[in-house]
């Protein structure tokens, strides 16, 4: 869709609903960023340490978290690389003994939800 045109409008029953470039209207339509997690810990341990974190899913060693706030995605991403580093030192050194209430993080990314995520979610479509 973002591909072939530089503006869009979506139409429902006749009616312009919402219309402009696919970044205006993520952005208005949107609610913040993406943290997905691939951890082993149960999704409660694994929030991040910003109050605007909300808990989207999880499921398989997924865990993702929606970030609604822009200003707190510095604090989020040292966060989920600090948690990935330390795994990886325990697994690099094989400590035996880790406390179950330790975050274990694998992988981590940031994204933004895709303009059809938000278009779906706002029921534009």
């Amino acid at each position: 869709m973002r591909l072939l045109s530089d503006s869009i409008i979506v139409m429902q029953k006749g009616e312009i609903v919402a219309a402009g470039t696919p970044l205006r209207l993520k952005a208005k339509y949107g609610a913040g960023y993406r943290l997905s997690l691939t951890s082993s810990s149960p999704p409660e341990t694994t929030r991040p340490p910003v109050h605007s974190a909300k808990l989207e899913s999880s499921a398989a060693g997924e865990i993702i978290w929606r970030i609604e706030d822009a200003a707190d995605l510095g604090k989020v991403v040292r966060w989920a690389d600090e948690m990935e580093h330390e795994t990886r030192r325990r697994v690099t050194k094989k400590e035996v003994v880790v406390k179950e209430e330790d975050v274990k993080i694998q992988g981590w990314e940031i994204s933004m939800p895709t303009l059809e995520e938000v278009l779906l979610e706002k029921k534009l479509f």
